[in-house]
């Protein structure tokens, strides 16, 4: 049973740190290229219509660059409601602005996954001009983290000690039972003896009584 609750435990934990290092701001700092729109088609099910689906295009915002090394990075420019950012088109013209610039050398704030196989690009939310040797701080980050391992520490905490208490109230039942039951031989003990006592005295008695009746004659 211990292992299934570890077992838990862990799977919970990584959980939480898969979605914590996909939500949380991630800095780059790259060369920007340019820009780019792609139409991307999305098929929605629809009940009213013959076919049981539709399909709808929307155009995307990309922004191309690549690192010092000059391995690529591309990153999707979308409105994104966690980080308050509704300005997707002023981002996309900003790094196609910058792109021209000699200067080109930005940090990209952003958030998400690079998976190939599934065309998942990380959302760009911001872009600023950095000279060369730049290295961001992540202070958001580190507020985040160690407001959440403070907060996992006082739920562990809480739990550890409601532990405590389930235990030292099963331990003082049980020993409150324990005692009853000694209470209880003890009585049931008692018991047995005066009934013992009473029995004794009893036949004493009638012995005595039939030594009497016979008397000399």
């Amino acid at each position: 049973m211990k292992r299934l609750g570890y077992a838990l435990v862990g799977a919970a934990l990584i959980a939480v740190g898969a979605a914590l290092y996909y939500a949380l701001p991630q800095v780059d700092v790259v060369r920007l290229i340019g820009t780019d729109v792609k139409r991307v088609d999305t098929q929605n099910n629809n009940e009213n219509s013959e076919s049981g689906s539709s399909v709808s295009t929307m155009d995307v915002y990309f922004i191309l660059a690549e690192n010092q090394e000059g391995d690529p990075r591309n990153y999707r420019n979308e409105d994104a409601i966690l980080y308050g950012k509704f300005d997707s088109s002023d981002l996309h013209t900003r790094a196609r602005s910058i792109s021209q610039d000699e200067n080109n050398l930005v940090a990209v704030r952003h958030y998400g996954w690079r998976v190939p196989i599934f065309s998942m690009f990380p959302n760009a939310v911001k872009a600023w001009q950095v000279e060369p040797g730049y290295r961001h701080f992540p202070l958001f980050n580190i507020v985040v983290l160690t407001l959440l391992a403070l907060g996992g520490a006082y739920v562990a905490w809480r739990v550890r000690r409601a532990a405590r208490q389930l235990h030292a109230r099963r331990e003082a039942d049980r020993a409150e039972r324990e005692i009853q039951a000694e209470q209880a031989r003890i009585t049931s003990r008692n018991n047995d003896d005066s009934q013992r006592i009473r029995d004794e005295f009893l036949s004493d008695n009638g012995s005595s009584g039939h030594e009497d009746d016979k008397g000399p004659s």
